[in-house]
């Protein structure tokens, strides 16, 4: 039969204390050290991710990114130096559900974000340029001029002076047509 007696209980939670007080320095300096380092590799990725050409969006999210995986995996190591293993891995369990389920619920964002680097690296759409991108098929579709992209939009803004606001993978499937470049390319 378990001890459930508030004393056995608080023997209990006193040896843990006591077991883990010892641990606390070695956690802190890793926690700490491993803080520094991630500050340190967040930015020479982002100084080694200026001299790609790439949207200035695209770097901020690849640093993100890298800083929370590396923020993820800090935390499993500083939860083992507390000699919580098995803590640990109950949160590598949850993060990679969570992981898991992000990844199969964003699936547009991904398609929008992939779309959005295509679009971004084709000479024959960009900001400035004067283009058609077709609604559905068999009508006219929208024309104007394409007044701004980012990882996940582009805006065109038509001749009446109305802004449409399209996701970028919905212009990578659709039919578009570029009517005029930008003149001071």
């Amino acid at each position: 039969m378990i001890d459930t007696s508030p004393s056995h209980l608080f023997d209990s939670l006193a040896q843990n204390i006591n077991d883990l007080l010892p641990k606390l320095p070695t956690a802190a300096a890793t926690l700490l050290v491993g803080l520094v380092v991630i500050r340190i590799l967040s930015w020479i990725a982002s100084w080694l991710l200026s001299f790609i050409r790439m949207p200035k969006g695209l770097r901020g999210i690849i640093v993100s990114l890298i800083d929370i995986l590396l923020s993820v995996f800090l935390t499993i190591v500083t939860l083992q130096a507390l000699g919580l293993s098995n803590v640990a891995f109950a949160f590598s369990a949850a993060v990679a559900a969570i992981g898991l389920a992000l990844g199969n619920g964003s699936v547009t964002i991904v398609q929008d974000i992939l779309a959005g680097i295509f679009l971004a690296k084709d000479h024959d759409f960009s900001v400035g340029d004067v283009v058609r991108v077709a609604e559905e098929p068999g009508q006219p579709g929208v024309e104007g001029v394409v007044e701004a992209m980012d990882m996940r939009r582009t805006r065109v803004r038509d001749e009446k002076g109305y802004l449409h606001i399209f996701p970028n993978s919905y212009i990578e499937r659709r039919e578009w047509v570029l009517l005029a470049k930008k003149k001071d390319r």
